[in-house]
């Protein structure tokens, strides 16, 4: 950006980002494949290398739709946007020229579906970066300056005042996350939820995601367009079942009703697209587990298909040390907790997979009682270690530990209570580390309400002696 923007006043800026990339290892060092696709394309816009030399999207592909869709996943439309690009800017001959034509035909379609179905405001799931990669695709094809055009009125309309774009919108996920706390500290008929509760029924997504072959009724993260994710999905039903006057409503129905149909085969769930191949939107054991809390939080039963389905693949994705890997949270901390719970919810907490991923907790137990990301880090700054815990980590760690029901008042519940009591501010948050994957091992964010509301809802949690925390006596926690 700075090259093609200023590149006679950022000479020095720019050399000492290469000089940062180099010294890490490179583009080619990026754990993620896709990131150091883009940053390679990047370098290519940027006159820093030469286009002929990068490898060609295989574009093919788009006429396989259901093999696009389980590959790419939320891809497939920066995909298809960098697809329109190519056909225009390497163009084939022949039957090739032939083959791209027709893909390029469908990556068009993508696009457009997807505009349209934000009702043509240009942006693509309320995200400045997602709306910036495919804006660049299709500005440089030329081919839907309609789109291209909404697009860059978008991002100019949410630049900030000081130059920058926020992260995506995260309502959804924050509301998420503080209902849950607010819950397990006996706020469920606090009136004041009330408000929530009806935001969470509003953006509910009452059209499908054709491209993705998603129904609807699934939650995002921000708006009632946002792109489908099953982990809201999963929560929001959850939460909305346990509160007042939604317990068997139509919104729970349809979210639960997502879910099932959203389930992969193997038993596992991926972000968005069913099936999804291994990697950063496919399968993910954290997302399984807190699937099946969901569904059990909804009514089903532990012999549901569903739910068994879901512990078996917990189980075979479940590592020889008993920890879990999240696709969305750095670490192991985050899945294996979260499968912790899953397991004991569905009545197999004193069962082999319950019992190693306890076992795998409280062997990353840190000295002081914190968790940290408990084994290999994939996305960690080379040669940098972790000094201390963090509040997500020692509070997923404290609540499903609780819930697989460890003493209240044990040495490591009472250790890692006091852990986060010491580091509350005055303020009455929690600091926040950056724990969450926006790009997985490449991009992380801190979030203050993220960590703030796990520390409430373990907290929560060690206050009601280890049951669930649906009735304690209001404001008490």
């Amino acid at each position: 950006a700075l090259i093609l923007t200023a590149p006679d006043g950022t000479r020095e800026e720019v050399a000492a980002a290469q000089e940062l990339v180099e010294r890490r290892g490179g583009v080619g060092s990026l754990p993620e494949p896709a990131m150091a696709g883009l940053a390679r394309q990047f370098a290519s816009l940027a006159g820093e290398r030469d286009p002929a030399t990068l490898p060609r999207l295989p574009l093919g592909l788009l006429l396989v739709p259901g093999l696009a869709r389980r590959v790419l996943s939320l891809r497939l439309p920066i995909f298809s946007a960098m697809a329109l690009a190519q056909s225009v800017h390497r163009p084939r001959g022949g039957a090739r020229g032939r083959l791209d034509a027709r893909a390029g035909a469908r990556a068009m379609r993508t696009v457009q579906e997807a505009h349209a179905r934000e009702r043509s405001t240009g942006s693509f799931s309320g995200d400045p970066w997602l709306t910036g990669l495919i804006t660049v695709g299709v500005a440089r094809s030329g081919l839907a300056p309609a789109v291209s055009g909404a697009s860059a009125d978008w991002l100019l309309d949410h630049e900030l005042p000081g130059g920058g774009w926020s992260l995506m919108p995260l309502d959804l996920t924050w509301s998420s996350f503080a209902v849950a706390a607010l819950l397990e500290a006996g706020y469920a008929d606090d009136p004041r939820l009330s408000r929530v509760r009806d935001m969470f029924r509003r953006r509910q997504q009452d059209v499908p995601f054709p491209a993705l072959d998603c129904p609807e009724g699934f939650w995002g993260f921000s708006t009632d367009r946002s792109w489908p994710m099953a982990l809201e999905t999963a929560e929001v039903s959850a939460l909305l079942h346990r509160m007042p006057g939604d317990a068997s409503g139509p919104h729970v129905r349809r979210g639960v009703g997502w879910l099932t149909a959203m389930q992969d085969r193997s038993g596992s769930w991926s972000l968005a697209v069913r099936n999804s191949r291994p990697g950063g939107f496919g399968p993910c054991p954290q997302m399984t587990a807190k699937c099946v809390v969901a569904l059990l939080d909804c009514g089903a039963r532990p012999v549901a298909p569903t739910v068994r389905k879901g512990l078996r693949s917990l189980g075979r994705m479940q590592r020889p040390d008993g920890a879990l890997e999240s696709m969305w949270y750095r670490g192991l901390t985050a899945g294996t907790s979260a499968a912790l719970v899953a397991f004991s919810r569905a009545g197999q907490g004193h069962e082999g997979p319950a019992r190693r991923a306890r076992d795998f907790l409280l062997r990353a137990r840190r000295p002081d009682g914190s968790f940290g990301a408990g084994g290999d880090d994939p996305g960690a700054v080379p040669g940098l270690v972790e000094a201390h815990g963090t509040v997500e980590d020692t509070a997923w760690a404290l609540h499903a530990l609780l819930e697989a029901g460890e003493a209240p008042d044990g040495p490591p519940a009472l250790a890692a209570a006091r852990w986060l009591l010491d580091r509350q501010k005055c303020d009455g948050t929690w600091p926040d580390s950056p724990v969450n994957e926006y790009v997985r091992h490449c991009y992380r964010y801190s979030d203050p309400v993220l960590a703030t509301s796990l520390a409430v809802k373990a907290l929560a949690r060690l206050h009601t002696g280890g049951r669930t925390g649906t009735s304690p006596e209001r404001g008490t926690a």
